[in-house]
């Protein structure tokens, strides 16, 4: 896992929310958290929304990576959120988180998608740099959709499973 989960296990244990998983660094509680929140987003009438918006804010605030989706270049907010190639990316991505989270409890597995991923978008180019700022937006999305039902444990949550995903 590495020397910052080594360290962080030594620091915090797994106190009342049980053991850190050895893989991910999560707590059982911290799994749970991930699986009822993200069940708010992968809802399947909104999934699609859901990933368009997450993409338009993921634009708006790291604008270096829109140009690197050449559908996507020159595109204002409105166009995106109207775009069909956008639908089919942002559901590809939203699927591909939801297969992480189902797949949460399965550390072999986890892996596996997660090295798929990767190799998918190293052969594009798209670096560690895009994933850390995927995984620091993805919170605030979560935030900016449910408020204050994104709670403190919530938004800590998906940022160590995601953060994890980029080691």
């Amino acid at each position: 896992m590495g020397v910052l989960y080594s360290i962080y296990s030594s620091l915090v244990g797994g106190g009342e929310d049980g053991e850190p998983d050895p893989a991910t660094g999560l707590t059982p509680k911290e799994k749970e958290a991930i699986k009822a929140s993200w069940a708010l987003l992968a809802d399947k009438k909104a999934i699609r929304q859901h990933g368009v918006e997450f993409f338009v804010m993921l634009f708006e605030e790291y604008p270096y990576m829109q140009p690197s989706f050449n559908a996507f270049k020159g595109m204002t907010s409105q166009q995106l959120r109207k775009d069909r190639t956008m639908y089919s990316h942002a559901l590809t991505v939203m699927y591909s988180i939801g297969s992480l989270v189902d797949n949460i409890d399965d550390a072999d597995q986890l892996t596996l998608l997660a090295t798929k991923i990767a190799h998918n978008h190293l052969a594009r180019d798209i670096g560690l740099k895009y994933f850390k700022d995927l995984a620091d937006m993805f919170p605030k999305y979560l935030e900016a959709r449910a408020g204050a039902a994104a709670t403190p444990l919530i938004k800590s949550s998906w940022s160590k499973f995601l953060g994890v995903l980029n080691m």
